[in-house]
């Protein structure tokens, strides 16, 4: 059965699944029957988790480091939201461009990065070194063992998109908002009372194209429930040398705020800066 599933390259049917383990004896393989349901699970995962970078994990700070992020605003944005806490865990390290600004604004930070992408990991260690603990972890399964003071997702997991106008929508690398509120407990429960969660601003996702050292083309594709996909193409000399599709999930920003408010956030405020939306956990008392 797992020889057939795996000839499948994750296309799983949950109906074929349950049918191959009606044909299994539940005293004499228990253990095959959790086996398969790993294998489904991890095969689900793949094919609807979380986005990754790998693709263009080596170019990602050719991308990053060119306009599209200003970094040095953001991280005094966070730096100033921060500065009355003691650790902080950011969502979505990525290869460690925020949270070097940020490490350097606030050095005695206990500071925590996760991210799902391995090759990414590897480029942050390089550069963070032992200033910052980066930890592999899946936002829908960590347990860190630890409550932050702070967490904040710079368009790593989650962020809001800027429309105009005071207009803007919530977007998320998890395409199905189960999962979604899932991160959101996840979080909740990582961080103390009253603890803070900000999310990044970005402005319309649009197509373009710049002139780097290696080209860079970003295209745009709209899908329906509320979805897009992100097309990245690196070429040179006309050559794409590396691509990467990612899908993201689009809700409207009261049906954000809903479903953080399920898990005990409230909105609070837009920084001075208009980057960040941030959020508070409720203080539970007696």
């Amino acid at each position: 059965a797992l020889a057939k599933y795996g000839e499948d390259k994750g296309e799983l049917s949950v109906v074929k699944l349950l049918e191959e383990i009606a044909n299994v004896s539940l005293q004499r393989d228990r253990k095959a029957i959790q086996t398969m349901m790993n294998h489904f699970e991890k095969a689900k995962e793949k094919r609807e988790g979380i986005n990754q970078y790998t693709g263009i994990a080596q170019y990602y700070d050719l991308l990053m480091t060119n306009g599209y992020y200003d970094y040095g605003q953001q991280s005094a944005a966070l730096a100033n939201l921060f500065k009355s806490s003691h650790s902080v865990l950011e969502l979505g390290v990525g290869t460690g461009l925020i949270a070097e600004k940020l490490i350097e604004k606030l050095p005695m930070l206990d500071l925590v990065g996760i991210d799902f992408t391995e090759d990414m990991l590897n480029q942050a260690e390089k550069r963070l070194g032992n200033k910052v603990t980066i930890l592999h972890e899946n936002v829908l399964s960590m347990n860190l063992q630890k409550k932050f003071d702070a967490a904040f997702s710079n368009g790593g997991i989650w962020y809001f998109i800027d429309k105009g106008q005071g207009e803007y929508v919530f977007c998320s690398h998890l395409p199905n908002i189960q999962d979604i509120l899932k991160s959101f407990q996840i979080v909740a429960s990582h961080l103390r009372d009253g603890g803070i969660l900000a999310f990044s601003v970005q402005g319309v996702h649009k197509d373009y194209e710049i002139t780097l050292p290696n080209e860079i083309t970003q295209k745009i594709f709209p899908l329906s429930y509320e979805r897009f996909k992100k097309h990245y193409y690196f070429s040179q000399n006309q050559e794409i040398v590396a691509e990467q599709v990612c899908t993201y999930q689009i809700l409207p920003r009261d049906t954000a705020m809903i479903l953080l408010r399920e898990c005990g956030f409230e909105f609070q405020d837009l920084t001075p800066c208009q980057q960040y939306h941030v959020y508070n956990k409720a203080v539970v008392t007696d």
